[in-house]
């Protein structure tokens, strides 16, 4: 071969090779790392006791996000250490000299997997073996198989079959892309039950209910967007099947805007949905953008019933002349009726003016959900978990994203009873996960910290709410 030959032949080379993958920890970027949270989203616990924790890459360090899981073996002496090690109140300043106790890293042996970006919240089915984000930024949606603890007390995390290549914890190819279902930002996943067709007639089937926060261009005409939203029902026990998508809004029924917080009343069998997302031509890169509403004078709440498919359109109720905010954060199904068992209340979080809002769910259907309680809230009130406390009304710890906090209400006075603050910059998903044998009487609670790349563990004594204490911060940014 002529010097010229292999000259061209090495330019040829090196103009179709890609740059190298830069994988997150624990599976790069230089080789094996050790596991680390990275702008962390999504958090689920699992009926042993394992929180899972999706990182979202949201600043694109690396090509890819994961997800972790941390056993309760690691967590238990979080919350309680073995004697004579006293136990820690972490919502002190950083410069006390026992703050450096409190900051704990990810365990070595942490199981993970690689999924896409941007995931937003997880997901579980039934018994805790499949979990389930999203990606907004390719509209496909990540399954995660969870073996259950046995012998070995490390969680272990696998590709769902089909998803990916398990060998190499690469579970990045998903389910697939939902765009086609009108679901261009997966977002909102809940576990429910949906009647459908089969051979034999309609039965109810365990599903997944996916919805999106980026609206559905449908047209676009002399520069002006004409969108829609929808929800897609995924076959629970056969995650790779879209059984049915339900329309959640068009260019006639709410404007067309995605949407962001969704619940699942299996009682009503309806799905309630709020939050307002646009998509628009103005901003994006290289393609319209979507962004929170703003300048709207309305707050839908959508109700969509389940067992109808996509047979008819969502009922819309405008709460903002209840509480005059348009920007609902979060949901939380609560108060059933004690002989039905159907929620009585439907709480909500919402920003401007921030507050925690008791929507009053109606027995009749021909009666409009209306605010029956407003709660002032500290800087921008977030997600939020139900203590159950038999014998007394119960709590709920909402997370206060502005004030790095968690405020604890009870539902009964509708009085904030408590404040933990000093989680680090924007707290927002929290969840309840099992507290350790030797803590009795409390409630033990998980919350993602975005800004930090960290995750507050909190625990609520149930009798006295005001003795709540910050226990440990695990993680920081890479």
């Amino acid at each position: 071969m002529t010097k010229s030959a292999i000259a061209a032949a090495a330019l040829l080379a090196a103009c179709n090779t890609m740059p190298p993958a830069v994988l997150p920890p624990p599976f790069g970027p230089d080789g094996p790392q050790a596991p680390r949270l990275f702008f962390p989203t999504g958090l689920a616990a699992t009926p042993d006791g394992t929180l899972l924790i999706a990182n979202g890459n949201f600043n694109h360090a690396y090509d890819s996000g994961t997800v972790l899981a941390l056993s309760r073996t690691f967590l238990d002496p979080l919350f309680k250490p073995a004697p004579p090690a006293p136990q820690l109140d972490c919502d002190v300043p950083d410069t006390d000299p026992g703050f450096a106790g409190c900051l704990v890293q990810i365990p070595k042996n942490a199981s993970a997997v690689l999924i896409g970006n941007y995931a937003g919240p997880l997901a579980l089915n039934g018994d805790g073996t499949i979990a389930l984000t999203g990606s907004r930024d390719s509209g496909n949606v990540n399954a995660v198989q969870v073996d259950p603890v046995q012998v070995d007390p490390v969680q272990v995390l696998h590709c769902l079959p089909g998803t990916g290549n398990d060998a190499t914890k690469d579970c990045r190819r998903g389910l697939g892309s939902l765009t086609n279902n009108g679901v261009d930002g997966p977002y909102a996943i809940v576990p429910g039950t949906a009647v459908v067709q089969s051979g034999s007639g309609r039965a109810p089937t365990d599903v997944f209910f996916v919805s999106s926060i980026i609206p559905h261009i449908d047209q676009i005409s002399s520069g002006i967007l004409y969108t829609s939203t929808a929800v897609a029902a995924i076959n629970m026990n056969s995650p790779w099947n879209v059984l049915f998508a339900m329309r959640a809004g068009s260019r006639f029924v709410g404007g067309g805007a995605g949407v962001g917080p969704m619940v699942f009343d299996s009682v009503r069998r309806q799905l309630y949905l709020g939050g307002c997302y646009f998509r628009s031509a103005s901003f994006g890169a290289g393609e319209p953008g979507s962004a929170l509403c703003n300048g709207v004078t309305t707050n839908f709440l959508r109700i969509l019933n389940v067992d109808v498919a996509d047979a008819a359109d969502p009922v819309l109720f405008d709460l903002r002349t209840d509480v005059l905010s348009i920007d609902t954060v979060q949901f939380l199904l609560g108060d059933p009726d004690p002989g039905t068992g159907a929620p009585t209340a439907l709480w909500a979080t919402m920003r401007n003016p921030d507050t925690l809002v008791r929507i009053e769910l109606p027995a009749q259907p021909s009666i409009a959900p209306r605010v029956r309680k407003v709660i002032p809230m500290p800087a921008s009130p977030a997600d939020m978990v139900r203590i159950a406390r038999p014998g007394a009304s119960d709590l709920i710890a909402v997370v206060t994203e502005k004030t790095n906090g968690v405020a604890i209400v009870d539902t009964a006075s509708g009085e904030v009873v408590s404040q933990i603050g000093r989680l680090g910059t924007s707290p927002f998903i929290i969840k309840e996960i099992s507290c350790p044998s030797t803590i009795v009487g409390s409630a033990c609670l998980a919350t993602s910290v975005f800004g930090e790349c960290r995750v507050a563990l909190i625990e609520v004594p149930k009798s006295q709410p005001s003795g709540a204490k910050l226990r440990a911060l695990i993680g920081k940014c890479p």
